[in-house]
Formats: C-alpha cells, sequence, structure tokens
C-alpha cells in the first residue's frame, strides 16, 4: 500500500480539509482527517469497481465512517447534558434504532467479505430486520396516506406488515443500486438529512447532515471513499423508516416523499422491467443505469475522470432530492402538500425522456 501522497492528492487534501473546516468547523476538520485515514485502509477496498463508474481500489467503508462518526457525535452531545426528546434522537421512536443498526451491521459484513452471506441469506436476513421492526412497532406502517383505498388496504394488519416490509427491502435495494456515482445517493442523503431536520427538529438529523456533508464533499473531491453496503443498508433503513414516520404524522406528504427519493425509486423500478423485457434476470446486476448515460456524456467533456463521476451523481441528486428542498426552501409548496405528485410525474417524464435520449447511441449499435 502507498502511504506517499502525491503533489496532486495533496492539493486534493488540503482543499477538502479548507472546505470542510470553512463549512462545518472542527466537527467537519475531524471527520474529514477520519475519511482520509480510512482510505490509506487495506482492508474493504473495492478491486473490481463493482459500483460501475467507481474507482478501483475506493474504500467500500464510507457508510461505516458516516454513521459511526454520527453515533459518536451524538455520543458526545450527550455527555454534554443534552436532553433528547420524547422521540428519540433518530426523529423517529427507539425502535428505529433496531433496524437502522441491524441492518447497518448486515452491509458491513458485506463490504468485509463479498462473499460470506448469499444474496438469498441476505435479502432474508432484510425481511426478518424488518418483519420483527413492524411487529413490534405496528404504529410506523404507513395507514394515512392520503387515499382511501390505499388507507383502508395498509389498516389491515397483514396487508399493511407485508406492503411495509417489501418497500423497505425494496428501497434499501434501491438505494445500493444507485450509490454508483460520486455524490450522488451521498447528496440524496445529505439534502434528505436537511430536510428530516427541518420537519422533525431531531438530533441525529442535525448530526447526520453534518457528517454526510462532510462525506459528500470528500467523495466528490477525491473518489477514493463510497458509502458500501453498510452505507446503503443503513441510511437507506434510516431514510425509509423516517419517511414512513414523518407521512404518518402529517410533517410531509407521501407525494413529497415521492419527489425526494425518486431517482432510487423510479430507477429500480425501470431497471426491473428493462431486464425482464431484455429477458434478462430482474435482479442481476447491470450497468444500463441512466447515470451511466449520463456519465459517458460528461466524459466526453471533461478531462477528469473523477469530475465526470462527480458531476454525474450531483446532477441527478438535485434533479431528485434537490427538487424537493429547493421548492420548500423557496415556499412554492409546503411539504404537506398533495400537488408534490404532480412534481413526481414531471420528475418521471423527464427520467423516461433522458433515459430514451441518452441510451439511443447505445441501442443503434445494438440494432447494427
Amino acid at each position: 500500500m502507498r502511504l506517499v501522497l502525491t503533489d496532486r492528492e495533496l492539493a486534493k487534501l488540503f482543499v477538502m480539509l479548507f472546505l470542510a473546516t470553512l463549512m462545518f468547523g472542527i466537527t467537519g476538520l475531524m471527520g474529514m482527517l477520519v475519511m482520509q485515514w480510512v482510505t490509506r485502509q487495506r482492508y474493504a477496498k473495492d478491486e473490481t469497481a463493482k459500483h460501475g463508474i467507481s474507482q478501483v481500489n475506493a474504500s467500500r467503508l464510507g457508510g461505516v465512517v458516516v454513521i459511526g462518526l454520527s453515533l459518536m457525535f451524538l455520543f458526545g452531545w450527550s455527555l454534554y447534558g443534552y436532553q433528547f426528546d420524547d422521540i428519540g434522537p433518530l426523529g423517529i421512536p427507539m425502535w428505529g434504532w433496531v433496524a437502522f443498526l441491524s441492518t447497518s451491521l448486515l452491509g458491513l459484513v458485506e463490504d468485509i467479505d463479498n462473499d460470506l452471506l448469499s444474496p438469498t441469506l441476505r435479502l432474508a436476513l432484510l425481511v426478518l430486520f424488518f418483519g420483527i421492526t413492524f411487529v413490534i412497532w405496528p404504529e410506523i406502517v404507513p395507514n394515512n396516506i392520503g387515499y382511501r383505498f390505499m388507507d383502508n388496504a395498509m389498516s389491515q394488519p397483514i396487508i399493511g406488515w407485508a406492503v411495509a416490509v417489501i418497500f423497505c427491502v425494496g428501497f434499501i435495494n434501491a438505494i445500493n443500486m444507485a450509490d454508483g456515482a460520486n455524490g450522488l445517493i451521498p447528496g440524496i442523503v445529505f439534502i434528505a438529512s436537511v430536510i428530516f431536520n427541518s420537519v422533525m427538529g431531531a438530533l441525529f438529523w442535525e448530526v447526520l447532515s453534518i457528517v454526510s456533508g462532510v462525506f459528500l464533499l470528500f467523495n466528490v473531491i477525491s473518489g477514493r471513499l463510497f458509502l458500501g453496503d453498510a452505507g446503503a443498508y443503513g441510511l437507506g433503513s434510516i431514510l425509509v423508516l423516517a419517511g414512513f414516520y414523518a407521512v404518518n404524522t402529517h410533517r410531509i406528504s407521501v407525494e413529497f416523499a415521492a419527489v425526494m427519493m425518486c431517482y432510487p425509486c423510479v430507477e429500480v423500478v425501470m431497471s426491473m422491467i428493462r431486464r425482464r423485457v431484455a429477458g434478462r434476470s430482474m435482479f442481476k446486476p447491470d450497468n444500463y443505469h441512466l447515470h451511466n448515460y449520463i456519465h459517458e456524456q460528461l466524459k466526453t467533456k471533461t478531462r477528469s475522470r473523477v469530475a465526470a463521476n462527480s458531476f454525474t451523481g450531483l446532477i441527478v441528486a438535485c434533479a431528485s432530492t434537490g427538487v424537493a428542498f429547493f421548492g420548500v426552501s423557496l415556499g412554492l409548496l409546503d411539504a404537506t402538500s398533495s400537488q408534490w405528485g404532480w412534481v413526481f410525474v414531471a420528475q418521471v417524464v423527464v427520467y423516461l425522456l433522458s433515459y430514451w435520449s441518452l441510451s439511443r447511441p447505445v441501442r443503434d449499435v445494438v440494432i447494427q
């Protein structure tokens, strides 16, 4: 392992440290130094560019860093006498912690040893974790969505439990699948954390918005650290559970939640349909996602592979969760408005048109 940094790497590190300190203070500086240290370790390296356009030998432990630092800062604040409110530091009741930490540990096992657990076993464990969570904590199951037919169906214990488990498992896998460009899922997590902090006011979201913001800087500038399965599973689980809780308590509308998480949800559905039509397994990974095609276009316009990768992720994150953030911040729509449904429809149309346009050269080659 090379321990000495090149001049280019030193320049990047200086820029990252400066920006992190400027934007997030001593917390940002500490977080950036920890992230830099993690990338210099031998273990959990992505030796085969598993995530499509990520750099070879990038570390898969970004999620561990984000979650670990968030929990460490939460613990530190508690030592100074900070009193958590009734719904807990996650902004959701305590059972959210169980699913959050369980899925994070499952993802960490996958990051350390990719062959230890089979896909079937990982899927079964996710179903088990969420199944137990919703049995013990049935109040979190969405049954106050605002559409009578859906609310009546979700109010039935068995139906509500099954739909909630399937949705959570599917969402986590959507997050994992979309984590294929610098700044994409980190950007979504950062913006979503800021939004949840504003609508819930819980300490966890304030801390996560800071830590994920630092990670976003590191991810888009260096390209040497990404969330991995621990980040996709853990952060994906807490985002979906927080979304359930926020919808049930009328803090946000289901349409607003759909706009927030538009890209990973639409991408996973369209990928499954595309693979089925092509006669392939719906669950076999490939590199025919919209962010892959955007990256191919940007590679021809930039001389830096990392820049093309990072611009890809930032564009997608801003077009998805960024739309929700700016819409609320500018006062265009309230987070509880059902009119966000039209925004979601517009996002889907833009996705379909973009995919059709950018994938056209590939289709033409296949036809020829």
